[in-house]
């Protein structure tokens, strides 16, 4: 008789045992779940106040909506092409330090949230800009500034149409080499953390730890302030632009260059800047010869963004290009 009630006090212990770690699981399933809700929601509101933030207007050309910003005055119109991954950050850095006798067009690439539209090749893009540039009403005669991923843009317009282009900078240019192992072992180093960056994206954790300040993915870039710093990670660390700065530079891995045609842009000026190793690794000497005025700027090889990090090279080679051509129009 004492076997039986021992008996059945051990299997109410058992069954005790095992309600409660069943609702241990259940009460762990459920926080995970609203952790999990939470931070999807906080890395959606993020990505919206940090991405819906735009400046400028848009326009319609072949069925893409391009945000765009003109800033400035003068007789010469500049076309900004940014790097993969451009932001307002990079706009504005660049109107900070820019009072020359010019006029800056910036405008945000199909695939950024700025601007509405399927993904574009370079080519289309330049062409997108040449009809948007008719449509604007515009003297067909423009600077060009085109830097990294903007590069290619900016080779397709001169190739396309060599007589509109008066001057240009290429900044770190890419076009020549895309399709090599060179530039493949560079997007592999630009997109080495993307995967799991996106797939923790989702509920808003390297957003969440680079805002707390336990991990820095960004400890390699130098920024004017922390402010900037916290809005640029904030941008980047975005699953949207992500996808947009992943998909331009599998561009540069798939797709296949053009030769340079010598002089094609005659006696207009142009600058080539870049940096001692990105100049032997890409071989970017070679624009030179586009020109036949042209000249070659070396920055240090720690520089990533030149754009971004230290626009005011870009803007004393650009006021010097303009006074050139200023000059060249009395003679």
């Amino acid at each position: 008789m004492s076997f039986i009630v021992e008996s059945n006090s051990l299997e109410r212990h058992r069954f005790r045992k095992m309600f409660n770690k069943k609702n241990s699981i259940i009460t762990v399933t459920i926080l995970l779940v609203i952790l999990l809700i939470a931070g999807y929601l906080y890395e959606q509101g993020e990505a919206r106040a940090y991405l819906g933030e735009t400046q400028g207007k848009s326009i319609n050309i072949n069925q893409v909506n391009y945000n765009y910003e003109l800033y400035g005055q003068g007789d010469y119109t500049v076309i900004v092409n940014g790097s993969a991954g451009e932001s307002l950050l990079h706009r504005q850095a660049l109107k900070e330090k820019f009072e020359g006798k010019a006029r800056l067009l910036f405008y945000d690439r199909p695939g950024y949230p700025s601007s509405e539209g399927e993904f574009k090749t370079p080519e289309d893009v330049a062409k997108d800009l040449h009809f948007m540039f008719r449509k604007f009403g515009f003297d067909m005669k423009f600077i060009f500034v085109g830097e990294e991923y903007g590069s290619l843009v900016m080779e397709e317009y001169i190739k396309l149409y060599p007589e509109e282009v008066i001057g240009g900078i290429f900044i770190n240019p890419l076009g020549q080499s895309v399709g090599s192992e060179e530039i493949k072992r560079y997007v592999d180093r630009e997109t080495a953390s993307f995967f799991s960056k996106k797939i923790l994206g989702y509920v808003g954790l390297p957003r969440l730890l680079q805002n707390m300040g336990i991990i820095d993915f960004y400890n390699q870039t130098s920024f004017r302030s922390q402010e900037e710093k916290e809005k640029y990670a904030n941008v980047m660390l975005s699953r949207e632009m992500m996808a947009v700065v992943e998909q331009e530079l599998n561009v540069l891995t798939e797709s296949k260059s053009d030769p340079i045609k010598p002089s094609i842009l005659g006696s207009s000026p142009l600058i080539v800047m870049t940096s001692e190793k990105n100049k032997i690794e890409f071989n970017q000497e070679n624009y030179l010869l586009y020109s036949d005025d042209s000249e070659l700027f070396i920055y240090a090889d720690s520089i990533k963004d030149l754009g971004f990090q230290q626009p005011e090279d870009i803007v004393s080679m650009l006021n010097g290009l303009v006074d050139k051509l200023i000059r060249q129009s009395f003679r």
